[in-house]
């Protein structure tokens, strides 16, 4: 059987979740200009709520996505809003700096509470497979791709349409342009903040049912948003679509071809090589529409 065919389908259905979990990333970093390291940390908390509600309340993970997105939303807002907000009056760089030990301080509290093994979101549907053709198709990750692409273009809706979403894509451009037509650009900082805050801890909800998860596991998770950030550009949905289906194929077959140790180290020479060629990324610029 040609191998070729099957590995594209494992490529696409990774990078369709890949575009949904970096979207947040992307999205905060386009128009706060901050560069959120413990966003990983983020998703591997709404990965371990979807945990406790399935395994104590037996709430499906995919039926918790908007509790988990809403606890992540308002984590983001009152973050930015009462703390990231007020770092960056002083000095921008400390953003950074408090970003990180938000990432550490999260890892190691889940830590704490939980212990380092690995858990998982057992569901009855994460297992099992149909054929298609000469394709064999996982519903784990045919249910998780048709979610995140479901949900990205939600997202895109939104920020297409609603008043919020307009005025997000304003900040974002021209931010004493948008003060000049009433948009208060603090709240929405965050509301952008909460926004992909709550994007990350529904991404893991995702997560926790595609694969094993730890405390730790937050560091290779911004990794991969900073990747397809730096891949697509900033702004766009459709730069997240790209940019998480172009890392999906790369990791896919440097997987198969050379195995999983190489996919990190190829994904990094990758980012070097756009920053070079092209370092707005593939579509360039900031714009949310």
């Amino acid at each position: 059987m040609d191998l070729v065919p099957q590995l594209l389908l494992e490529a696409l259905l990774l990078g369709g979740f890949y575009a949904f979990m970096a979207i947040g990333f992307s999205l905060v970093w386009g128009v706060l200009g901050i560069l959120n390291l413990a966003y990983g940390s983020f998703l591997i908390v709404g990965a371990y709520i979807a945990y406790i509600l399935y395994n104590r309340a037996g709430v499906d993970p995919l039926l918790s996505l908007p509790f988990v997105f809403a606890v992540g939303f308002t984590v983001g807002f009152l973050l930015q809003k009462f703390l990231l907000g007020k770092l960056s009056e002083r000095e921008p760089f400390m953003i950074l700096i408090m970003t990180f030990g938000i990432d550490m301080f999260l890892s190691h509290l889940v830590n704490l509470i939980f212990g380092a093994d690995i858990r998982s979101i057992d569901v009855p549907y994460a297992e099992g497979s149909f054929i298609l053709g000469n394709l064999i198709i996982s519903k784990v990750k045919l249910i998780t791709f048709i979610i995140s692409l479901f949900l990205t273009f939600a997202l895109f809706i939104f920020l297409k349409v609603s008043w919020t979403g307009r005025a997000i894509r304003a900040v974002a451009l021209d931010i004493e342009g948008a003060k000049l037509v009433g948009i208060n650009p603090l709240m929405i900082f965050s509301i952008t903040m909460g926004i992909g805050t709550g994007v990350a801890m529904a991404a893991g909800n995702l997560f926790g049912v595609l694969q094993g998860f730890n405390p730790f596991e937050g560091g290779p998770i911004t990794v991969r948003a900073f990747l397809i950030s730096i891949i697509g550009g900033l702004g766009r949905i459709e730069s997240a679509l790209v940019g998480g289906l172009f890392l999906g194929v790369l990791e896919v077959f440097i997987s198969f071809n050379l195995g999983e140790s190489w996919k990190m180290f190829a994904s990094l020479f990758l980012m070097v090589v756009i920053l070079i060629l092209k370092p707005r990324g593939l579509f360039g610029g900031k714009y949310y529409g």
